[in-house]
């Protein structure tokens, strides 16, 4: 039997890939408060980015941590069932079109910033005030999460399963994917397409790679199966005052994870930004005053306001300058590697020609194919803006240009 929640990862980890017959062990009573955790995977993922408001490149990192197998399948159980509380509570409490992130609603980004835009027009003129929570995950107080835990259930205190579970992501372990890889042999092994475990734990420590262990009363990682589910757990007070907050003034409140957008009338800008303020001071958290924006939207002002991926303004929306430099080095890299490797093929004697049909698929609109140009367009049709595909054609073409030079090339050396 498959069930919905389970899903079969292909990484290497502490222990190999597991099925179905595990997935169903997990349903078994006493099975997961026996279990024995895996320490997580961690890595920084750096990612490139454009800051407008200081007219320069710089650099967002963020610690990601991956589960074993057996973990993520446990994790992913759990999760649906926490999941499945939080939406019903959604939508008892009218916050199903509030609280955005790492739910299934069926809509994409675009949607979101849809309403978002087409709220400011009606409201105009209004103020767009977007916040940015400091080191959201790393900052989750156990405390309280654990008691936002049992409450969500209707408990006095977790069960044994779920009490398991809640210290495998508060005290949580973790070896640096790093580490791993500058072994002689763990690092081999990384890199093979093998259903084999990594390395065991214990070989992990006659290595000397350390295994650390959160000693905090806060934070959780980020990037196991129900890391994303907690925190929405976690943010449930606040998103319950913030959305009657701003019904009482006639604002719009979306949260995004740590994203959070209030469209609001002018008079009202002070009295949403206080309640937001102490909501977040209970759950012990911070706004990251330096990424703070507030923008007037107004008809005569032509300011405009960064929003899930989008620059938005009276005079319509655009992708983000950021977002749009990222897939034009994505494509650099991608159109040199096709030449590279097609020109060596073709030196080779292996080939006759530069093969390109993997780039159109990634890099042209190609019916059928979900890529970021057919992205652009579902986000142009849904924000009502031609200006998008206007943005993303000027990246086509210059594809479109490099293919066709690549097809000018001689076929095969004369020799």
């Amino acid at each position: 039997m498959q069930h919905s929640w389970f899903k079969p990862r292909a990484y290497r980890h502490f222990d190999s890939p597991v099925g179905g017959a595990f997935a169903a062990k997990v349903l078994q009573p006493n099975f997961v408060k026996r279990h024995s955790w895996s320490p997580l995977i961690s890595y920084t993922k750096r990612q490139k980015r454009y800051r407008p408001g200081i007219g320069k490149t710089d650099f967002k990192e963020r610690s990601i941590m991956y589960a074993s197998h057996r973990d993520a399948c446990i994790l992913s159980y759990f999760a649906s069932e926490l999941t499945g509380v939080l939406d019903e509570r959604y939508a008892a409490s009218g916050l199903g079109e509030s609280v955005i992130a790492y739910r299934k609603l069926g809509k994409a980004n675009y949607d979101f910033s849809a309403v978002a835009l087409a709220y400011a027009h009606a409201n105009a003129p209004c103020v767009a005030l977007c916040f940015d929570v400091t080191g959201f995950f790393d900052s989750l107080d156990h405390k309280i999460l654990k008691k936002q835990l049992a409450s969500a259930f209707g408990w006095a205190e977790l069960p044994a399963a779920w009490y398991s579970v809640f210290k495998s992501v508060t005290k949580f372990k973790h070896v640096e994917r790093s580490a791993l890889k500058s072994h002689p042999i763990f690092g081999i092994r990384m890199g093979e397409l093998r259903r084999e475990p990594i390395a065991t734990i214990v070989e992990v420590r006659r290595a000397g790679i350390p295994i650390l262990v959160n000693g905090n009363g806060f934070g959780i990682p980020q990037g196991t199966p129900i890391s994303a589910a907690l925190s929405n757990l976690y943010m449930w007070n606040l998103d319950v005052a913030m959305k009657a907050a701003c019904d009482q003034v006639c604002a719009l409140y979306q949260r995004y994870s740590d994203d959070i957008l209030i469209i609001c009338p002018p008079h009202a800008e002070k009295k949403v930004t206080d309640e937001l303020e102490a909501a977040l001071a209970i759950l012990k958290l911070e706004i990251k005053a330096e990424k703070t924006e507030r923008v007037t939207f107004d008809p005569t002002n032509p300011a405009s306001f960064q929003y899930l991926g989008f620059t938005m303004s009276p005079t319509g929306a655009l992708i983000r300058q950021s977002s749009l430099a990222r897939q034009w080095r994505k494509a650099r890299r991608m159109l040199k590697r096709t030449k590279s490797a097609g020109e060596a093929a073709i030196a080779a004697g292996r080939a006759d020609k530069v093969y390109t049909k993997k780039v159109r698929r990634r890099l042209l609109p190609v019916v059928g194919v979900r890529n970021f140009s057919s992205y652009a367009r579902r986000s142009s049709q849904a924000l009502g803006s031609e200006k998008i595909v206007r943005q993303v054609r000027r990246l086509e073409r210059m594809v479109e240009q490099e293919l066709h030079e690549l097809k000018r090339k001689p076929s095969a050396n004369p020799d």
